[in-house]
């Protein structure tokens, strides 16, 4: 650190013109000082890091004139930390005194931070730049108050990283009526006092809230933590005294408490912790955190941690790095996240917008730019497509010569201890290569249960979701994001990027019903931005192959169980042969299946070794059978047909491409429910082409020759809850509520899919399978609703079997009510905004704001909707086409509002394809395991493994997750 210099009279002049606008940090504000609001610049950056003492918001070297400009602040904290390496001989005395003291010190330190920081005086857009090197005892008051509090205030990234891992602690049942005993200890408030009372150890310290023991923790899985003297006390006090804190964590509003009780023996909640804690002594309101709480310890042994090596081939992979090959770093199960980002910063479109407008974005961000989606998608666009990771490789200065950094050739000159010479090699930074999308994460699952926490989470899922993101900030904001109010609201413009982001991959899909009976056709369209596709393994190629390799597994299981370790059998017939690897004379040769036939006497037996490495055969499926599942003709039971008077019967079903999009992203769905309701992976490979031309499979419509269905609303009804139709004579019937399947709504939630989600899946297929559930999640995952509580149900004779508008109207809720017109609209522009959008807050928000121009006819029409709806049967019925079914539902739920939400724009095209990437999941289910991405890149396929980016020699295309497809050109 610089040594303290005074300052001139004219500087401090400089100082206190611009004084009253610092302000002094308090808990509640946050502090952003590990990372630039607008670039992944950090203190480590070769320019710093400039935190502004009024906002509390950091800015790298690039961006800090702008901030000064947006603000007018004038006085920043200036940040630089630099790694300098450790003589060899430092480093091997710290291990060897880590196991004089019986420790394994598995991850030494090989350099020390050098942490610099400097008062900046910035005027002038930074034109003007005044440097006043810290500690500086001549400065303000009020600014040194402001640097230290700064300084002492915990990172707001920092604090979302640890976010994602903090779970809901229960309340100890032991923490009402904890026994304490009067031992007349106190414990001192100065964290240097304390020890553990059996080891001496001075780290990772519990005090025992009955007994005041203080003990060392356990210890973590890779070595790390304490020796357990805090859980022997608890065992030799006869297990009585449970309840812990870790003595670093308590603040005034938290702390660590874990409870080693077998009926708990994990994290918990001590509601009386105040009142514990003084009985030792300690007051709460004084105490400060000093070391990391187990949620930030989680956070960093996750994220150390290497989950998955690929290799291909056996062989490691030629390492890749610049613009367009930047890593995303894993923030602890963020791969979903990761693959999904790596391969939509791929497309031309999406870094038009968000990357060649990144500084019109930026320029316009609000006041929290970290709030801001589009801002943080330019941010993590400009580091993927542009390389700029804010962090260089620098080489350690030895005898005279200077570093430089790698890339600019701007790096200074490092110092380094001992004089240089013998130095540990400083480790290779993650960041030279790869940014941590933190914040982006953060914005894109805010208010969601899923997509905030730290779980592993549905790349398909993710991808619907961030679209749906994407859609409502280009709605609202589309001036600023360079597109034309009517591009946006879907009105004009044939180019995709003028248009939402989302457009590139909608398609419209036609399903065609024909009644058995009477031969009569209805056509509904629905639009999806994902194409799933089920694998028939019927289909498989190899079934032969397939079959003898079970029967080999199940031969080796049988002696494993009899302790066997032979099984000479019959070969079948035709079976290929080459030599084998065996003793020489064995006269035994390696089936293709790698078991064993015996030649000489007795030829053609087959011998299958008990502890024989086999390599797995599996079934493979060639992709148009999956096209060919896809658009094959099925039988639709129950189907009330309207040419019959609205009687049941059969029909047939056929579904065809209304459009094609420019691009085509193809989830090939890999599991399947078992008997036992348990979700299970299927092992199968399928052989997905680079080109694919689905022309073939475009929709032809309606036809001279076809009788079509009657469009009588009352006969369109479907097979689904009965309501009065008109409201005429007829006496109204009673709906049959469906209540959720709740083995369903679990087996779907096993999957990774949110509670209310699956509940809304279940009742929408009246419980009629997870494949038909999971189906219509996948297509429904855009729903801005999707996500809420299934709504109270309602009786027939009111409007249309949901309560019609009108119902909806009276049933508003009065706290969405005022949520809105906190925007500023009115109470009856609220209430009609709810109504159109089924009571949902999200899309009211943004139906209002898309009638900005003909608000007052827009409510108009929707409140004339809803008196004749009441009176009629409502919207929703006379939507519903002739069929019946769930898909039929949420056909009519689409079209209940069509004509008061404006249509997505479809860009239809030639159906003809290349594949440009695909998204890989290995585990045995969606909600664990791994993703990696693999994209074209300049002809040569690459593989993006969060920050490990490198040339793929063999691209797994059969065992992909989500492929995505391009339009080829014509």
């Amino acid at each position: 650190m610089s040594s303290m210099a005074p300052v001139d009279e004219a500087t401090l002049v400089r100082i206190r013109q611009h004084m009253h606008a610092v302000r002094v940090p308090s808990y509640a504000d946050k502090v952003y000082k590990d990372e630039c609001m607008f670039t992944y610049d950090s203190p480590e950056s070769p320019g710093g890091l400039y935190v502004n003492l009024t906002t509390f918001q950091a800015f790298g070297q690039e961006m800090v004139g702008l901030d000064q400009r947006r603000t007018g602040g004038a006085l920043y904290l200036r940040l630089r930390h630099t790694r300098v390496p450790l003589p060899k001989s430092e480093v091997e005395a710290a291990r060897a005194a880590a196991q004089a003291a019986g420790q394994m010190l598995l991850n030494a330190p090989t350099y020390r931070m050098d942490k610099q920081q400097s008062l900046v005086v910035m005027e002038q857009g930074g034109a003007e730049r005044l440097e006043i090197p810290l500690p500086c005892p001549d400065l303000p008051e009020r600014v040194l108050q402001s640097i230290d509090g700064v300084l002492r205030h915990e990172s707001v990234t920092a604090a979302e990283a640890v976010a994602v891992f903090v779970e809901t602690r229960p309340v100890s049942k032991y923490a009402a009526s904890l026994e304490q005993l009067h031992t007349g200890r106190k414990i001192s408030p100065n964290p240097a006092d304390w020890r553990c009372d059996e080891t001496g150890v001075r780290e990772n310290l519990w005090l025992n809230l009955s007994t005041g023991f203080i003990g060392s923790g356990r210890k973590n899985w890779d070595g790390s933590g304490g020796n357990g003297a805090a859980l022997r006390h608890f065992e030799s006090t006869g297990r009585r005294y449970p309840l812990v804190v870790k003595l670093g964590t308590i603040t005034p509003h938290s702390a660590d408490v874990y409870s080693y009780d077998p009926d708990e023996d994990d994290m918990v909640t001590d509601p009386h912790l105040a009142q514990h804690l003084a009985h030792w002594g300690i007051d709460i309101m004084q105490m400060e955190k000093t070391e990391k709480t187990m949620s930030e310890l989680q956070a960093d042994l996750n994220t150390s941690y290497e989950f998955s090596r690929i290799m291909e081939s056996g062989a490691e992979l030629q390492p890749l790095s610049g613009p367009g090959l930047t890593g995303l770093i894993n923030l602890g199960n963020s791969c979903y996240m990761n693959s999904v980002l790596q391969v939509l910063f791929t497309l031309p479109e999406v870094a038009a917008r968000y990357v060649d407008g990144a500084a019109r974005i930026i320029s316009s961000a609000p006041s929290d730019p970290a709030g801001d989606l589009p801002t943080q998608l330019a941010k993590v666009g400009v580091a993927l497509v542009q390389g700029r990771t804010g962090h260089v490789k620098e080489q350690v200065q030895q005898d005279g010569e200077a570093a430089e950094a790698v890339g600019d050739g701007k790096g200074a000159a490092m110092e380094v201890d001992g004089g240089g010479g013998d130095l540990v090699a400083l480790p290779d930074d993650e960041r030279w290569h790869a940014v941590r999308p933190l914040v982006l994460k953060s914005v894109a699952g805010r208010g969601h249960p899923e997509f905030s926490s730290g779980r592993q989470q549905d790349a398909a899922e993710y991808f619907t979701h961030l679209m749906e993101l994407v859609s409502r900030a280009e709605h609202t904001q589309a001036e600023r994001l360079g597109l034309t109010q009517a591009a946006a609201a879907g009105a004009g413009g044939v180019a995709s990027g003028s248009l939402p982001l989302p457009t590139c991959f909608r398609l419209s899909l036609e399903d065609r019903l024909q009644c058995s009976e009477s031969g009569a056709v209805s056509y509904r369209s629905t639009p999806t931005s994902l194409l799933m596709l089920q694998v028939p393994l019927e289909a498989a190629v190899n079934a032969d192959a397939v079959a003898e390799y079970r029967d080999r597994q199940a031969k080796r299981q049988r002696l494993k169980e009899q302790q066997a370790q032979v099984y000479i059998g019959a070969a079948p017939e035709g079976a290929e042969e080459s030599t084998a690897g065996g003793p020489e004379g064995s006269g035994a040769v390696a089936s293709a299946g790698g078991a064993r036939r015996v030649s000489g006497p007795g030829s053609g037996a087959l011998v299958v070794m008990a502890d024989a490495a086999e390599e797995a055969v599996l079934p493979r499926v060639p992709f148009d059978a999956c096209l060919q599942r896809f658009s094959g003709t099925e039988v639709v039971d129950d189907y009330r047909s309207a040419a019959l008077g609205g009687r049941r019967t059969a029909a047939t079903k056929r579904t065809r491409f209304a459009t094609f999009p420019p691009y085509l992203l193809v989830q090939i769905n890999r599991y399947f429910q078992d008997t036992d309701w348990t979700l299970k992976k299927m092992e199968v490979l399928v052989d997905v082409p680079d080109h694919i031309n689905l022309e073939s499979l475009r929709a032809a419509g309606p036809q001279p020759e076809e009788q079509l269905q009657p469009e009588d609303p009352e006969q369109q009804q479907p097979a689904q809850p009965q309501t009065a139709a008109g409201g005429g004579a007829a006496a109204p019937q009673q709906t049959a509520v469906v209540v959720p399947n709740e083995a369903l709504v679990s087996a779907l939630v096993d999957m990774g899919f949110g509670a209310n989600a699956c509940r809304r899946a279940a009742v929408a297929v009246a419980n009629g399978g997870a494949e038909a559930a999971m189906e219509w999640l996948l297509s429904h995952l855009e729903d801005p609703d999707i996500d809420d509580p299934l709504p109270e149900p309602t009786h027939a004779g009111t409007a249309g079997g949901g309560g019609g508008p009108a119902a909806a109207a009276a049933a508003a809720d009065p706290n969405k009510i005022s949520q809105l017109t906190a925007m500023g609209f009115s109470e009856t522009h609220a209430t009609a905004a709810l109504q159109a959008c089924n009571g949902s807050l999200e899309r009211a928000a943004d139906w209002l704001f898309n009638h900005m121009d003909d608000l007052d006819a827009a409510v108009a029409k929707v409140l004339s909707a809803g008196d004749s709806g009441a009176a009629g049967g409502g919207a929703a019925a006379a939507a519903v086409p002739a069929g019946g079914g769930p898909a039929s539902i949420a056909a009519a739920a689409a079209a209940a509002d069509s004509s008061l939400t404006p249509q997505p724009q479809l860009l239809d095209g030639p159906g003809v394809y290349e594949l440009v990437g695909f998204i890989s999941h290995m585990g045995s289910n969606l909600a664990c395991g791994h993703y990696v991405a693999h994209i074209k890149k300049d002809g040569r396929w690459v593989i993006f493994n969060d920050d490990k980016v490198a040339v793929s020699e063999h691209p797994p295309r059969d065992l992909g997750y989500l492929y995505l497809f391009k339009r080829a050109q014509q």
